[in-house]
């Protein structure tokens, strides 16, 4: 059976930053303010790719906690275990089980838990509320907060572990799902961490700084490898950027591609 690994990057139609108007929400820095000029998906951007209710999914849904996770196993022998934080769209946004499964055919058992507990913003005024700074948008997005979320990360590194046999653990997170894998990493729940269209600007929304590099200097505790868009900001995300540098400075490797 022919492996097909995750690919990540200009096939993948991922959501623009987490950005708002400063009026809403004063925490957040100037250049991150400046960047809702930019569209969700630029012109000329791929379209996106076949979505979950399209093919048969590898995995099942189960509760944990009276939580809804999609769990996957790993194709023969497991290589670890790994948590995903998903985006906006939530737990059947877009193909995000899929994503799932096709870490599992690349040797990883996979979980993810629905943080969002069957919301996801098109429920909640959608992108273009969160872009005029709508209430009830930041509102919502304010309420998925650390304290909902880290005992589910917990939950899901204690039954990699104690069910499926992986107790090395590693974080994907895509946009939004970029702000959850820092904090587990902070926490000591990951051991490595990947944030595909990182959008740490969101951080803002939960009582830490605003400014990428700030929040990956206090929580950027274990090997990073960013996977900014073409729109992202390389000054935070790039090689050379804020983010990289503060993930290096408390000594692990961080790389930007």
């Amino acid at each position: 059976k022919t492996r097909s690994c995750l690919r990540v990057g200009s096939h993948a139609k991922l959501p623009r930053a987490m950005l708002l108007r400063s009026s809403s929400l004063p925490a957040l820095s100037r250049t991150a303010r400046r960047a809702l000029s930019g569209s969700c998906c630029p012109p000329g951007a791929l379209p996106a790719l076949a979505a979950d209710e399209d093919r048969e999914l590898d995995g099942q849904v189960i509760q944990l906690d009276d939580v809804n996770h999609y769990v996957v196993a790993a194709e023969g022998t497991a290589r670890g275990g790994l948590i995903v934080a998903y985006d906006v769209f939530g737990f059947s946004g877009g193909r995000i089980k899929s994503v799932c499964d096709s870490f599992a055919k690349c040797g990883f058992n996979v979980i993810m838990p629905d943080v969002y507990t069957g919301t996801e913003i098109n429920g909640f005024g959608g992108l273009d509320g969160f872009m005029s700074g709508a209430e009830e948008t930041v509102g919502w997005i304010s309420a998925q907060n650390p304290a909902k979320y880290m005992p589910m990360l917990e939950g899901c590194k204690a039954f990699l572990a104690g069910e499926m046999g992986s107790a090395n653990v590693g974080g994907f997170g895509l946009c939004w799902g970029a702000v959850p894998v820092f904090h587990a990493a902070g926490a000591g729940i990951i051991r490595a961490g990947v944030s595909a269209h990182p959008s740490l600007q969101a951080a803002g929304f939960y009582g830490e700084p605003g400014q990428p590099g700030e929040f990956a200097a206090k929580t950027g505790k274990c090997p990073m490898l960013l996977l900014p868009a073409q729109e992202d900001s390389l000054d935070d995300y790039g090689e050379e950027g804020a983010v990289t540098a503060a993930v290096r400075d408390l000594g692990f490797a961080c790389v930007s591609h």
